[in-house]
Formats: C-alpha cells, structure tokens, sequence
C-alpha cells in the first residue's frame, strides 16, 4: 500500500498543478502540508528521472534536467512558474552566499537554505607538485572553455625535465588564454556595474562565438570585451549606456572604440542571419534585441536612487505605458535615457504628493496642504531633478525638455487605479505637478 501510495503521488504531481495540492491532500487524507509534498514528491521524480526509469514531463525541458544536480534543484526548477506571493512578480535572483531565492521586486524570499555546489574555496596550491585539490566538490564547470586537455607526464629521475616540459606546454599550448582574459576583464566590468551572472554569461557567449568566427582580429581584448557586453545588458533587459561602460573602463578604451567594434557585432550577426536564409520578422526581431526601453534605465535609476518599491513600481508601469508599439508619440525622438530620467522625476514627485495627503487626511478640501505652496513644491522638485541629473548623467536642461513633452499626456500614461487607497494615484494629484510652461496654469511652477 505504501509503494501504491508514493507512485500515486508521482503520478499525480506530473498532472496536477499547484493549486490543486492541497485539493488533492484534503481528499486523500494525507497528513502533509503543501510544501512537504511537493518536495517529497519532486524528490521522487528527480530519482526516476535520473535513473532512466521514467520520461520527464513535456513542461521541463532536457537543459533543465540536465542542469539540476540535486532534487531541491529540480524542485525549484519545476516550481519556476510560480508568482512571488507579495507582487505576482516572476522574477527572481538566487544569493548564493547566504542560500535565498529572492524576488528581484520586492525582495520577498522564495526559497531559503539552498545549498552552494560551487567549490568550496580556492586552490592556489602549485600544479607542478604533487598536490590535491582541497576541493570538497571539485572545480566549477564552465561550458565555454574546453573540456579536453593534454597533459605530460611526470618522471622522477629526469632532473626535473619533466617538470618543466609540462610548465612550457601548459603555456604556449592553451586553446582558452584568450577566453580566460576576458572572462576575467568582463567579470570586473559587471561587478563595477552591478549586474548579475546571466549578463556576464550572455556577454562571454557572445564573444565566444566572435573569437571563434575571426571576424574581428586585431581588435583590443578590453574594447571587444565591453561592446559584447553592452549588447549582452541590452538583450537581458539589464541596459547599461556607453558613458557608464567608459567610466567603468577608464582611459584604457574611448567610447568611439567601443562603439566601433558594437556596430561590427551587429553586421557580423546579421550576416549571419541571412546567410542562414533567416525571415524577416527573424532578422527583425533580433535586431531589435539591441533597441533600449526606457524602462531599462527606469529600474537602474530607482534602484541606484533606493527609492521605494511603490515608488519604483509606478516609475516602471509609466515607463511601460511611455513606449507604446501601435503608435507614435511626441517624445518618440528623444534618447531612452532623457526619457527615463523625466519618468523617474515624475514619479519621485507623484510620491512625495501621496506621501504628503497621507500623512493629512482630515485636512479641509478647500485648504492647502504644505505641499501645495509654491515655494515648498518648487524646492522639491528641483532636489529630485538635481538626483535623478546626477544619478542618470543626464543634464537637467535636457530633462526639463522631456518632462515638457510629457508633462501634457501624464495622466493617460498612469498605471491602471489601485485598490489600495494608500497606492493610489489621483487626477487631483496630478495636476500639483510642476508645471513646464509657466503660462498653462494650475500647479506650482518650475523654472525653465
């Protein structure tokens, strides 16, 4: 009854969905709550799966099978589609050091205790003694340098002959120098910028295939390194400008190199493309994988400022809403930059309103509150702009020009009404914005 019992709930977690588990429990009377059958039940089918005992599901692909090395992987791999119970959010980030899978929105833990399987520490021990590796699981594997090596070996009464014909062929006869050095360089320039891994990774595939392809010789390592990614954060929705890769870089690499060698990358890819006869819309849509949205640079910025979630949230829905694809708009000519910065600006200013009439709800309808006074709404806004000019290196001028031509269409722009009162974004507040155009009336004024 027991195996009936267990192969019952493997079945059943290949056909069921989450919500209906505890469904499936109440009718059965198993004594287990959600998350002890799922794991148990995820435990199970790793084994199965990995033992050739069973076929795995259509839902979860070979790659991801083959990349789980434990079931609390698999499980979490499995459960991948499941929302973030605080925002409905799907996208999240695991902290390897302290073992949380956290929600990139709004920070809520997912999953906690998961376990490291990199190497325990590293070894810098010398390859040519005789030494082993203190490793606990061996060396991280890394799928773009080779995995084939050659290797001579030792005597022990050469007079160190030997030792030395392995040092000179591990040197001169080393397929992965190249890689190495700029996998080193671009996991420098990530750390500056504060992206994640899967940047980094993209940004290393990338230049993978241009080295292998010998489409750009002569090319320096650094400016190859940081143009492959500049198109890696821009694929990953992670967009990063050249002004901030230059700085990261130095005075090593000008931006004119760096530019040089991304727009090489692209006419490499689409050669390619074509070359493969792909279609159209194929060749259009990845090209298009190199156009910024504002809202790229909206989450950068709030994040840089540590600005509120709330706050954040509704830079991002305006942000999305800015950029409609069935149509055009006045601000349409402006860089994705000047845009997000006026966006980010709109929404510090719309919070700091919110946050104003919350604190003074049973004010008089026909009264002032504090921020409605000209003197104390034109110092807030022009402490924002002064931090979202520094933050986006965006000049205030040119901010002050994007916010004009979207200071008219801001309410079509706001994110759909809130339930919640305290997230609520009135018509009312709105028109306390500062107003671009001295002329137009209605809310404080900000100097042109």
């Amino acid at each position: 009854n027991n195996r009936f019992r267990d192969c019952r709930l493997i079945i059943f977690s290949y056909l069921c969905k989450p919500k209906s588990i505890q469904a499936f429990l109440k009718a059965t009377g198993t004594q287990a709550d959600d998350e002890t059958f799922r794991a148990s039940a995820a435990a199970a089918i790793y084994w199965c799966i990995f033992n050739t005992l069973i076929e795995p599901p259509e839902e979860i692909s070979s790659g991801v099978v083959s990349g789980c090395k434990s079931p609390r992987r698999f499980f979490l791999f499995s459960m991948d589609d499941e929302p973030c119970v605080t925002c409905q959010g799907v996208d999240f980030v695991e902290f390897k050091s302290e073992g949380d899978l956290v929600c990139r929105n709004c920070g809520t833990v997912k999953e906690s205790r998961l376990i490291d399987e990199r190497s325990e520490w590293r070894t810098f021990s010398d390859k040519d003694k005789d030494t082993t590796d203190p490793n606990r699981v061996g060396g991280p594997t890394n799928h773009l340098l080779e995995g084939l090596t050659t290797t001579i070996g030792r005597e022990r009464n050469d007079g160190g002959l030997s030792y030395a014909l392995n040092r000179i062929h591990s040197r001169t006869n080393n397929p992965d120098r190249v890689l190495m050095a700029a996998m080193k360089e671009v996991g420098h320039m990530c750390e500056l910028l504060k992206v994640n891994g899967v940047v980094k990774d993209r940004a290393m595939e990338i230049y993978k295939e241009v080295v292998e392809a010998k489409s750009l010789k002569g090319r320096s390592v650094k400016a190859l390194a940081a143009s492959c990614l500049f198109w890696a954060c821009r694929q990953e929705k992670q967009a990063r400008t050249f002004k901030e890769i230059v700085a990261v870089l130095g005075n090593d690499v000008s931006k004119k190199e760096i530019g040089r060698c991304f727009k090489d990358l692209q006419q490499i890819k689409k050669d390619e493309l074509q070359k493969q006869g792909a279609s159209a819309d194929a060749l259009a849509s990845t090209m298009n994988q190199t156009v910024q949205h504002p809202a790229e640079f909206v989450r950068n910025y709030c994040n840089q400022l540590r600005l509120e979630f709330k706050c954040k949230k509704l830079a991002e829905e305006i942000a999305q809403n800015a950029k409609p694809a069935d149509r055009r708009v006045p601000w349409d000519g402006r860089t994705p930059t000047s845009i997000a910065s006026a966006i980010v600006f709109i929404a510090m200013v719309l919070w700091e309103i919110k946050k104003e009439e919350n604190q003074s709800p049973n004010q008089a309808a026909g009264s002032l509150p504090a921020f409605a006074s000209l003197k104390a709404a034109k110092a807030r806004a022009d402490a924002a702009m002064q931090k979202v000019a520094i933050i986006s290196s965006v000049a205030e001028a040119t901010i002050r020009a994007a916010y004009r031509d979207l200071f008219p269409h801001i309410s079509q722009l706001l994110p759909a009404p809130s339930d919640k009162p305290e997230e609520r974004i009135t018509l009312e507040m709105v028109a306390k914005l500062p107003n671009p155009d001295p002329r137009g009336g209605g809310g404080s004024l900000l100097i042109m």
